[in-house]
């Protein structure tokens, strides 16, 4: 099968965080942080995943209906991030 490698520069991850910054622990869509930060909503997704790999961002559950319909909110964890 084929490996699919996507490079995710620093500013990219940078400006994600400063935008969780900004909506620390509220409920939010990855296509409104996408728009925030200027940013593509599926290149947006791989930022994200990792930034949580990295532990430099906390993903919450805020909202579940059912497994596969799930809200979460994104919070910088104790402690800050680079």
């Amino acid at each position: 099968m084929a490996s699919i490698n996507v490079r995710i520069e620093e500013d990219e991850k940078q400006a994600i965080v400063d935008v969780i910054k900004t909506i620390q622990g509220q409920v939010i869509a990855v296509n409104a942080i996408a728009k925030k930060a200027g940013f593509n909503p599926n290149r947006t997704r791989f930022i994200i995943e990792d930034l949580l790999e990295e532990g430099r961002i906390v993903r919450k559950v805020a909202k579940q209906f059912n497994e596969k319909y799930v809200r979460y909110c994104y919070e910088i964890p104790k402690g800050g991030s680079k």
